[in-house]
């Protein structure tokens, strides 16, 4: 069944997405709700007006009020919340904050996003470190093949376990608290990368009990670009710093991280309003309403397309995303995955990551509120005319 709307009227028209194309990729950068935009402009406009007294002097109690606010959404302490401007930034500050030893060993699943799996590359070139990428093969039917394929890699030398929670390319939901108790209790080092978790599914930052736990608030959250945080366990947050050393080091993990240097605040100081734009909806049904969309695309376009799904049909590997294995004879039309993605959205106004996922091309659509079923259905039939041209 088709999902409904979340709540009447045009939902799509609180968001300055242009709407003459179709727009499936809020995964990658979420759009940014013209009423956080505008908070964003006013916290923009004081702070020209009085460039000293608000970065000098007022930030030292408006960046901790939002980090507070923050911290109640996602679950955890704000004395141990720092913002940065990406994931990528508070996985490198954690790696950086670390001591390694030539020969220790890091453990990620071979679904890791990208950029983290290049920063383990240039560490172990400076380093000597081991990076261990666990296989975990495609389709998936349950988290356990992911729990029983990470904790068979740990050994005497697993010194770190960087875990997406929510994996990038292929969409899928890692359940991350059993594996951060099974690292932990061996006495390693639990790095979170929750990229798409916040806004996407209920989260509980201390629940999970990390060591470290980094996520992203201007995707699913809607909060301005370059909205993230860093949230590290009272054990490591001394040790813990931003990559930019400035002026506040060592002299607590929230002021160290709320000053790296002269920067644009507006956008962390406009997370609190991100996250209470959704609130009127309610957070529990906003998700809700997303994982709906998300199963049901999965759904539609593994019928529509004649091909297997690479989790359960029950959503239950899911959040807000799915990715879907384009249908046979696409793939061979073009030279690279990226020259289709190209071309869908030049020549047919989609914008879809097409990802090469081992030499398999699959589509991931991403929903929030302003997906609609419409939206989806006409990416199927595009694709397939694609193939019969």
């Amino acid at each position: 069944m088709r999902p409904s709307p979340l709540a009447e009227g045009d939902l799509g028209a609180l968001f300055p997405i242009d709407r003459s194309y179709t727009f499936l990729n809020h995964g990658s950068f979420g759009s940014v709700p013209h009423e956080v935009l505008a908070v964003q402009q006013e916290w923009r406009m004081q702070i020209e007006a009085r460039p000293i007294e608000m970065i000098d002097r007022r930030m030292k109690s408006l960046l901790p009020a939002a980090r507070e606010r923050v911290a109640r959404f996602v679950g955890a302490r704000a004395e141990h919340i720092g913002f940065v401007v990406n994931a990528t930034e508070g996985v490198n500050a954690v790696l950086r904050s670390l001591r390694w030893n030539r020969g220790d060993e890091v453990v990620v699943v071979d679904h890791v996003y990208n950029a983290m799996r290049q920063s383990l590359r240039r560490l172990a070139a400076e380093t000597g470190i081991i990076v261990r990428e666990v296989e975990i093969a495609l389709p998936v039917h349950d988290a356990q093949a992911w729990f029983d394929a990470v904790v068979g890699a740990f050994n005497p030398r697993t010194r770190l376990l960087l875990l997406d929670h929510i994996t990038s390319p292929t969409a899928l939901v890692l359940p991350a608290a059993q594996l951060v108790a099974a690292a932990r209790a061996r006495g390693i080092y639990t790095l979170v990368d929750g990229a798409h978790a916040p806004g996407s599914i209920a989260l509980d930052v201390d629940a999970i009990g990390a060591d470290a736990y980094t996520a992203n608030l201007h995707k699913w959250v809607c909060a301005p670009k370059g909205t993230a945080f860093l949230a590290v366990s009272a054990d490591h947050a001394a040790a813990t710093h931003p990559l930019a050393t400035s002026h506040f080091f060592a002299e607590g993990f929230g002021r160290e991280f709320d000053w790296q240097g002269t920067r644009d605040l507006s956008a962390w100081l406009s997370a609190p309003a991100a996250i209470d734009f959704f609130s009127r909806f309610g957070w529990d049904r906003v998700r809700a309403h997303n994982h709906a969309m998300a199963t049901w695309s999965q759904a539609f376009l593994c019928q529509r397309w004649s091909v297997a799904p690479l989790s359960p049909f029950d959503g239950s590997m899911l959040a807000s995303m799915a990715a879907v294995r384009l249908p046979a004879g696409v793939q061979e039309r073009f030279p690279t995955a990226v020259a289709l993605q190209a071309h869908l959205y030049d020549r047919h106004r989609i914008e879809i990551p097409v990802i090469d996922w081992k030499g398999i091309w699959h589509a991931r659509v991403s929903c929030h509120l302003h997906t609609t079923p419409d939206l989806v259905e006409r990416l199927a039939e595009v694709v397939l005319a694609l193939r019969d041209a």
